[in-house]
């Protein structure tokens, strides 16, 4: 691992040895003090030839290991296991990255407050009535910042959910593979009217099936009915508070739209089924329980589920992290976690389970590690990058007030989402000053995503008009267009998505106007 400014980190075991004597400990200390921490087969225990297994490359400590040594020295234990090579962070990343059967809930936290964020500064003010331009105009990268040194940090107020391929009862409203934050709204249920009409906003529910994203109506006081519009989903009525609960109200939807999934109304979500006692499932102590019940909310498959952590392992290089069929079904059987922390970070990336949930769960949780923060250059960070000079941004201050909270940990996941190899500003353009939509597509769109390798229009002859795919074009004068393109003969023809356009156009491509590249992403704000 190097160093953020080139200088090369001191190895594995120094690193070690440096910290523990910043503490004012020593190993043989460690040693004889962990013996104590785990007493059940000293599954906690810090050997006294420890810098030597370090030195082992495919060597990695425990994960009670990592919690021994964040008890007796009081540091972090996210911190640690960075020190060790492992970012929890990585988990939400793939989390959004991956498809989703059901609707699942992201394990959205930043565990690492000293990640960097990207950041941007003005290049000159911003003019949000304009209704389609790329963002390289107003804004430009910056020096990165700390999470923790941000104004403001994520809250509790949100969570955030990918739609799921068998449950996308709000369809096509929200996509499945869209990732949706959702304003917690605990009393959200009281404030509906009672009738039959169902409502214009998407609300998140919980009932014995899982988590859906749906419009409802309330018949009766205590009486909630799920509304697909679209596909033929079985309105089942359930009883609010014993049946089902109301997370709260969708607000806002990250819309991938390179591969769009087709949904899939199954034959237990198709026919009507009896409601079940909605029963929350406490953080067991038992690592194998918790496990087993995220793999059934995934709704996966133990060769499914193996599949992708072989994907995960290929992606970060190290085949530890990819876990067999038969190995994931043992996992359900201990009581105690895997032997490598790799398999933790695949199982909860898979299973879209909180990290911090399955260390609770197998006894060593985030709470009762240390408190303190490893000194900032044994993680790779010089003390003047722990806390740079903040730059100040006029439009990113006005988008915290305009959307709320921004999801961060998103930052390294966008790209791969809207399947791009990497993701500039000179991609995303602005469309949020346009009053009004053509295509429910662009319904309260704030930024679109553009793929500029992608500039060959080509229709889609066997797909509806909401999955045709969309094209971005800038005419001769400097102007944008958006919609749904066609190539026919050398002219471009453009059925527009944004008012204030012409609803149909016809440029001869390269003279009139060019191809700057498909849509591959929207990012919306919800009714």
């Amino acid at each position: 691992m190097s160093h953020a400014l080139g200088r090369r980190l001191p190895a594995l075991p120094d690193r070690v040895r440096s910290i523990l004597a910043a503490r004012g400990l020593s190993l043989a200390e460690m040693s004889r003090a962990s013996c104590a921490l785990v007493r059940e087969n000293h599954l906690g225990h810090v050997p006294h030839n420890f810098y030597s297994a370090l030195r082992n490359r495919r060597f990695s400590p425990s994960l009670y290991q990592a919690l021994a040594l964040s008890i007796l020295s009081d540091c972090r234990l996210v911190d640690w296991l960075d020190v060790f090579g492992f970012s929890l962070d990585d988990i939400p990343c793939f989390q959004a990255c991956l498809p989703a059967i059901r609707t699942v809930e992201l394990d959205a936290g930043i565990y690492q407050p000293s990640t960097s964020v990207p950041w941007f500064y003005d290049l000159k003010p911003a003019d949000l009535s304009e209704s389609l331009v790329p963002l390289s105009r107003w804004i430009t990268p910056g020096a990165s910042r700390r999470f923790d040194s941000l104004s403001q940090a994520a809250s509790d107020a949100y969570s955030y959910v990918k739609i799921g391929t068998q449950d996308a009862l709000a369809f096509p409203d929200l996509l499945p593979g869209s990732v949706v934050r959702v304003l917690r709204a605990f009393r959200a249920f009281e404030r509906l009217p009672i009738g039959k009409k169902p409502t214009k906003s998407v609300f998140l529910i919980q009932h014995s099936e899982g988590l859906t994203c749906s419009r409802l109506y309330r018949p009766k006081s205590n009486r909630l009915v799920l509304c697909s519009r679209h596909l033929p989903y079985a309105p089942v009525e359930l009883e609010y508070g014993t049946e089902a609960a109301v997370l709260g109200v969708a607000d806002l939807e990250i819309r991938p739209l390179g591969r769009i999934a087709r949904p899939v109304v199954p034959s237990r979500l198709g026919h009507f089924w009896t409601p079940a006692a909605l029963v929350q499932s406490p953080i067991s102590g038992h690592a194998g329980e918790f496990i087993q019940r995220a793999r059934k909310r995934s709704g996966l498959s133990f060769r499914e589920a193996s599949v992708r952590t072989r994907l995960i392992a290929r992606k970060l290089g190290d085949r530890r992290y990819y876990c067999a069929p038969g190995s994931l079904s043992d996992y359900e059987t201990r009581k105690l976690p895997p032997r490598h922390i790799h398999k933790l970070l695949s199982i909860c990336a898979v299973y879209f389970a909180s990290a911090a949930d399955l260390l609770e769960a197998s006894g060593a949780g985030l709470k009762q590690a240390g408190k303190l923060p490893i000194p900032a250059e044994f993680l790779g960070l010089s003390p003047a990058d722990a806390h740079p000079a903040p730059m100040k941004s006029d439009f990113l201050k006005g988008m915290q007030r305009r959307l709320g909270e921004l999801p961060y940990f998103l930052c390294n996941a966008a790209a791969p989402l809207f399947e791009l190899p990497d993701l500039s500003v000179r991609d995303i353009f602005w469309v949020g000053g346009a009053r009004h939509s053509m295509h429910s597509h662009f319904a309260g769109a704030l930024f679109v995503i553009v793929d500029r390798k992608r500039k060959i229009p080509r229709p889609s002859l066997s797909s509806p008009l909401w999955a045709q795919p969309a094209f971005l074009l800038q005419r001769r004068d400097g102007a944008y267009l958006c919609g749904f393109c066609s190539l026919e003969n050398g002219t471009l023809i453009l059925r527009s998505c944004l008012a204030g356009q012409p609803k149909l156009v016809r440029l001869r491509n390269r003279e009139d106007a060019e191809v700057v590249g498909r849509v591959v992403g929207i990012i919306r704000k919800l009714k």
